[in-house]
């Protein structure tokens, strides 16, 4: 009898995107494939047009019949419809999972195809991603070329571990593919924030990945993102969070991205006010930031600074 899961199950997630979702699942839709695939959409109940938009667009569009779209009754929260949704996808029995949030979009037919070819020839590797590109409210784009260009080593692609993920670390969601198997949810009850992060740090704990030089997707920066929406004090302290989370769990390869982020923290202070030392918000951060490093000549220049500013 015929295997009736899809090779490919495309995790989607939206929540008001009205503006921008129709993009993200026109060029899923439009993927050119040898294999079968599903997509499965989960709105956490939007306030705008989202679901609406959705819906007219699936009416009568000959592929509608791959797309699961959920509406959720009340508002989960990002990462708990994040991971409701990618629940799903395990559930739908597919090989592999792609994903593609609602305000990110695929720039080409063909991105799928050669992903799950390289997933398909190369059985050791767990996950697939790619280079991409941001997209700014002035309709500028900027590449991202992570990893370190020098990876590749003038070749088209080069296979990387867990190690130089914690070194790294930039892989955005929308040019993800990844095996089912290698997805293990439950470990989500041994952190306090967890989030995309430890989902693809410890995707990698099943095998490499592989990182290909094709821009093949675009990440939309702009104000109703969740991440991006935040404000700035919050926006920086969760990635500081995120590493403390992974490094309290035996990780300690996040710690040169934790120096960073509180770094960025602590700037970002010195950039909005005046006289940070009299703010004991600012010297608990510079104070935290000395009990990770044990730097002295850093303590005493951010306390110089958040004085003299």
């Amino acid at each position: 009898m015929e295997n009736s899961h899809p090779l490919v199950t495309v995790f989607m997630i939206s929540y008001n995107q009205q503006d921008y979702i129709i993009e993200a699942l026109e060029n899923v839709l439009d993927q050119e494939v040898d294999f079968t695939y599903k997509v499965i959409l989960s709105d956490d109940c939007s306030t705008d047009n989202t679901q609406q938009v959705v819906d007219d667009f699936l009416e009568n569009h000959p592929k509608k019949d791959l797309v699961t779209f959920i509406k959720q009754e009340k508002n989960l929260g990002w990462m708990p419809n994040f991971i409701f949704t990618l629940q799903k996808c395990q559930e739908s029995g597919a090989k592999y999972i792609a994903m593609c949030e609602g305000d990110d979009f695929w720039t080409n037919k063909h991105k799928l195809q050669k992903q799950i070819d390289l997933l398909e020839q190369n059985p050791e590797i767990v996950l697939a991603c790619h280079r991409y590109k941001e997209l700014y409210n002035d309709g500028s784009l900027k590449e991202f070329p992570y990893f370190r260009k020098d990876f590749f080593n003038g070749d088209h692609s080069f296979k990387f571990d867990q190690k130089d993920f914690e070194e790294f670390m930039r892989i955005q969601t929308m040019t993800i593919v990844f095996k089912t198997s290698s997805l293990d949810l439950s470990l989500r009850k041994n952190y306090k924030y967890y989030c995309d992060t430890h989902i693809k740090h410890h995707i990698l704990d099943h095998g490499p990945g592989i990182y290909t030089k094709d821009f093949d997707a675009v990440y939309r920066i702009h104000g109703n993102n969740v991440f991006m929406s935040l404000d700035q004090r919050k926006k920086t302290k969760f990635s500081y969070d995120v590493y403390k989370d992974l490094i309290r769990n035996g990780y300690e390869g996040y710690r040169n991205l934790l120096n960073t982020a509180m770094r960025e923290r602590i700037t970002n202070e010195l950039k909005n006010n005046k006289r940070n030392i009299l703010d004991p918000y600012y010297r608990n951060i510079i104070w935290e930031q000395f009990t990770n490093t044990k730097s002295f000549p850093q303590l005493l220049k951010y306390i110089v600074k958040g004085t003299f500013n």
